[in-house]
């Protein structure tokens, strides 16, 4: 087990030298916002994604021409329809107000495509109270058009290299598979949200929380973490 110590002001200011958490990475879907399982189950059937195969794994390297191109539209038309119901996950905003009080920078890295992310940004988070928009302060957002995506560790690392804080300092916080390798395989900590259909993935998780809110007793008081947890065992997909 590895200790993190509390990421708090005052605790770095009694031993800046101890490691903790220093940024938190979110996926959007399913962690920012609420599920939206439903709809990738119909994207998965409408372009006829096989078992254990990733949809935009399969759309990219199995699909070509026009078959490519109608697939890649339904996506689209899918992630569009499913903009209507985002709201924010209950209790982000505590866990936003805990990290900005004590200037922790936070980041997305989403498999959704820009047009979802500014409909997040620019719609369900442009509904919260005026004095809250400082909490949403999210940079780098990193879209599927950052090449390779989750669960490939790239998307975290850019963003380790733009903060210039250590991967091993960094929390990465999903409520998928794929969310939790891409933070293992960088050498992160991996935060599961955990809802009743996706338990199967407290494996591959340094932390499990059942609302996104108790990040913040582990951030307030330390934590440890089982880095043994790799994430390049063998998965299963």
């Amino acid at each position: 087990m590895v200790r993190y110590a509390p990421s708090t002001k005052e605790a770095v200011a009694a031993d800046p030298s101890a490691l903790r958490i220093r940024g938190v990475v979110f996926d959007m879907d399913g962690t920012l916002a609420t599920p939206m399982k439903e709809h990738l189950i119909k994207m998965r059937t409408d372009i006829g994604v096989p078992n254990g195969i990733r949809t935009l794994e399969y759309v990219e390297t199995c699909l070509h021409g026009r078959a490519r191109e109608q697939a890649e539209k339904r996506i689209i038309d899918i992630e569009t329809e499913a903009m209507a119901n985002m709201r924010l996950s209950p209790g982000l905003v505590e866990l936003l107000r805990f990290l900005h009080a004590h200037g922790i920078p936070i980041a997305i890295i989403t498999r959704n495509n820009i047009n979802s992310v500014n409909h997040f940004i620019n719609n369900v988070v442009a509904k919260q109270p005026q004095e809250l928009m400082e909490l949403f302060a999210f940079s780098p957002v990193i879209d599927r058009s950052f090449k390779p995506t989750k669960p490939h560790p790239a998307g975290i690392l850019h963003v380790s290299r733009a903060w210039n804080i250590p991967p091993q300092q960094l929390l990465m916080v999903g409520d998928n598979l794929d969310d939790l390798l891409c933070g293992l395989r960088a050498g992160s900590v991996s935060a599961l949200l955990r809802y009743s259909d996706n338990g199967e993935f407290e494996a591959h998780a340094h932390i499990v929380v059942d609302r996104i809110d108790e990040l913040v007793e582990k951030l307030a008081s330390g934590f440890d973490a089982d880095m043994a947890i790799s994430g390049h065992e063998n998965t299963g997909i």
